[in-house]
């Protein structure tokens, strides 16, 4: 979906050549590493959340009368694969929750039934979560007054993959929907797991017993070193800025976060795959990570888009653009084109010479503030860069260069 200039020089090779003359990668790299450190939710409020989610398991499994070891909470989504970030403005974090029932009562039960008793379950914590609110296939928690809010979503086995995966959640549409958040983010994560040559950190690697249980939170810290991960995040910041001021029309087509994560993970595998002595830093790789992402967009014989789930073959996660004349297609590459577009007038430039209104658009104003705060010093007589260094257990060095950061596996049941 994208086109190469006249000259047939592509948009990464564009980029490399201009960062190796200005020789500002490190210092980009940095910006980028502390500006979505940010923007991920801090350690106070990330303590409050986890606090309200080790206490889920054990309120619905008594509200239920089902055994506790008949209710596994896990976390899906962007929280389990490490690449949220903090919506702008006063808006929350949303933590997604899944919330597995076993035992005879849930071997065959009616979808509806499930969804109702699941959410009375939910209530009598209003004080503190909020009236629970039904969605589509989950129940919201607000959390009044906190920074986040869950989304929780019962789900039940369906042994014999009869909608196609092991997992199935209530639809409204179509009675049940097949669910697997595990196999994805284990997906995403073995992917984000791969590193370069240019990489020379260790991989350190845990493994948790299975268990029917609440599984922790991931916690371990997100470097620039951890590429694909902060490309997400860095594609799904630019997006949020790029689409804050657009028409609800426009926000209601604009591509959506598991569209993102998909084509970047499979352009992300596939540069490490063909071409992994090519690169000489992170920035290098998320470049290339966001020219090749729509090369991922299939189309059949009959011209419908598809993005397929990785993990389960019938669920394509372009659907909807095939039933809205063409809409949410044109917002992908209208988007796609601005980032390419935003990246390339705010690398070209001189780390210290670029201007607000080249990083607002790439990162909005927490990334003017984060630059301003970086210009004109070095390491040592900048707090901000020495502290993102020493908190990623680097030593301070000279702020021009990339320190490397030490990489751990996330801790996934």
């Amino acid at each position: 979906m994208t086109t190469n200039p006249p000259n047939n020089i592509t948009f990464t090779t564009r980029l490399q050549k201009s960062l190796g003359m200005t020789r500002d990668a490190g210092r980009w790299e940095q910006l980028i590493m502390s500006l979505l450190r940010r923007l991920e939710l801090d350690k106070v409020d990330r303590a409050k959340a986890i606090k309200q989610y080790e206490l889920l398991a054990d309120d619905i499994a008594t509200k239920l009368d089902i055994p506790r070891h008949n209710v596994d909470v896990y976390s899906q989504g962007s929280m389990r694969t490490q690449t949220t970030i903090r919506p702008r403005g006063n808006a929350k974090f949303d933590i997604d929750i899944m919330v597995e029932l076993s035992g005879p009562k849930y071997n065959n039960p009616d979808s509806e039934a499930m969804f109702e008793d699941f959410g009375k379950a939910l209530e009598g914590n209003e004080e503190v979560t909020g009236a629970p609110d039904p969605r589509r296939r989950c129940w919201r928690l607000q959390y009044p007054g906190e920074a986040f809010y869950f989304d929780v979503t019962p789900a039940v086995a369906d042994m014999y993959k009869t909608y196609g995966a092991g997992l199935r959640v209530r639809d409204p549409d179509t009675v049940w929907s097949p669910s697997n958040p595990k196999e994805f983010a284990d997906w995403f994560c073995e992917r984000a797991d791969l590193r370069f040559e240019f990489q020379q950190e260790a991989v350190l690697s845990s493994v948790v017993e299975a268990r029917k249980s609440v599984d922790p939170l991931p916690s371990a810290p997100v470097g620039i070193d951890d590429i694909l991960r902060r490309a997400v995040q860095l594609m799904k910041l630019h997006r949020d800025n790029f689409y804050f001021y657009a028409s609800p029309d426009q926000k209601d087509t604009m591509p959506i976060s598991v569209i993102i994560v998909t084509l970047a993970t499979q352009a992300f595998e596939n540069i490490w795959r063909t071409r992994r002595h090519s690169f000489n830093s992170p920035i290098e790789v998320v470049l290339a990570i966001v020219e090749e992402m729509p090369d991922y967009i299939k189309r059949d014989a009959a011209g419908r888009f598809y993005v397929e789930n990785p993990k389960l073959s019938t669920e394509n996660f372009a659907d909807r653009w095939n039933s809205d004349q063409g809409a949410r297609a044109r917002e992908f590459k209208r988007w796609h084109k601005q980032l390419e577009t935003h990246l390339e007038a705010l690398l070209t430039d001189e780390y210290s010479r670029s201007t607000e209104e080249k990083l607002r658009g790439v990162f909005g104003q927490a990334g003017v503030d984060a630059w301003r705060d970086s210009l004109g010093s070095s390491t040592e007589s900048t707090p901000l860069l020495k502290s993102l260094v020493v908190a990623s257990g680097g030593q301070v060095a000279n702020p021009n260069v990339a320190t490397p950061v030490s990489h751990r596996t996330n801790t996934l049941a």
